[in-house]
């Protein structure tokens, strides 16, 4: 599902429908790891579950644990999301980059994630994401407040943390 067939008339009642069954749900950024192309302040359209889950595409991931990263101690409970780039899925060479990665493909279920700034928490400091830590993929940018380069969107109904 493209951005263009949610915005189109033929898209309307499919987005009404994803929206009352929460598989679509608008996602506030807070943090900087993802600028400049998120700031604090906007908001994505996520499509939950894996179905979209690609190289190329933008997730929303539990958060890592902060000791543990994503592989945290039993009965602990998230609390935050984070967006990332999916850089490489199941299967694909692990870029030079990802030291933490080891083998040369990534191996079935798990993920390399990439934020855009140097101090990002990613694959470079907590390895492969497990594809259970996803909870959904970026379908598009929505207008943040004060930003006239965002594209315009639909408005959405939810929020995620």
């Amino acid at each position: 599902m493209t951005a263009a067939l949610l915005l189109g008339a033929a898209g309307l009642p499919l987005l009404a429908l994803l929206l009352m069954r929460g598989r679509l749900v608008a996602v506030t950024v807070r943090g900087y790891s993802m600028s400049p192309t998120l700031m604090p302040g906007d908001r994505v359209l996520m499509l939950r579950g894996r179905r979209r889950l690609a190289s190329g595409r933008m997730a929303v991931v539990v958060a890592p644990h902060p000791e543990h990263g994503w592989r945290p101690p039993a009965g602990d409970t998230p609390v935050s999301w984070y967006v990332k780039h999916v850089v490489a899925v199941a299967g694909e060479p692990v870029p030079d980059w990802a030291h933490r990665c080891a083998g040369p493909r990534v191996p079935p279920r798990m993920l390399v994630l990439l934020g855009e700034r140097p101090g990002s928490s990613d694959s470079k400091q907590w390895g492969y994401c497990p594809e259970d830590k996803v909870i959904g993929t970026v379908l598009v940018r929505l207008r943040a407040a004060g930003r006239a380069d965002a594209p315009a969107a639909p408005d959405a109904t939810g929020t995620g943390p």
